[in-house]
């Protein structure tokens, strides 16, 4: 071998690598989701919204449902994120039902599960491994800031002005924190909501 061909090989061992890179970079990740189907993960630019046909609260429903999580029990950071998701799905149905009291009940309740979630995870993720291999959309942030959303009417329906203020500002605040790491339509949704409760000028 001439001395131009050895020249030429540590390029060669350089291009491999960068294209090792790329690809792995650019292929989707494939995980198992909580429905038990191996699934793609793509990943999005930092500014992506997800739309909510991709992240709402159903699909969060649906994956965090089965054994119900009592507080006595949960141990695991995933047992308080899927206690905290169905205490607010019972809370969402108590809701439509009028049934106000319950209902805070239920929402106060999946707000303290949520809470020590954010204390040891305190970022809101689109897909997360939180049961070992499998993958659930994430959003303890966003899922307390809907609570609070929810928790004004209850409040006001139950004559509790004060309360609904303070809701309103704890559900913005956890609202801001979701933004930071995730952005979605459902996240708009709630801003434009909050926005809503505020006293028009």
């Amino acid at each position: 071998m001439n001395q131009t061909h050895l020249k030429k090989i540590p390029y060669l061992i350089l291009v491999l690598i960068l294209g090792l890179l790329v690809s792995r970079c650019v292929a989707p990740k494939e995980e198992l989701h909580a429905s038990g189907e191996m699934v793609s993960i793509k990943t999005h630019p930092k500014d992506y919204v997800h739309p909510s046909t991709e992240i709402n609260l159903e699909k969060v429903f649906d994956e965090n449902r089965g054994l119900t999580v009592l507080e006595e029990n949960a141990t695991m950071v995933h047992d308080y994120y899927r206690g905290g998701v169905q205490e607010k799905e019972e809370g969402e149905r108590l809701l439509k039902e009028g049934k106000w009291e319950k209902a805070r009940n239920h929402f106060e309740k999946s707000n303290r599960f949520f809470k020590v979630v954010m204390k040891y995870l305190p970022d809101d993720e689109a897909h997360r491994n939180i049961y070992g291999e499998q993958i659930v959309i994430f959003l303890p942030n966003l899922l307390t800031a809907d609570n609070d959303l929810k928790l004004i009417t209850v409040y006001k329906n139950l004559g509790n002005d004060d309360e609904a203020v303070v809701a309103k500002g704890d559900g913005e605040y956890y609202l801001a924190e979701s933004l930071k790491t995730v952005k979605t339509e459902w996240a708009n949704q709630i801003k434009e909501r909050f926005e809503d409760e505020s006293p028009k000028k």
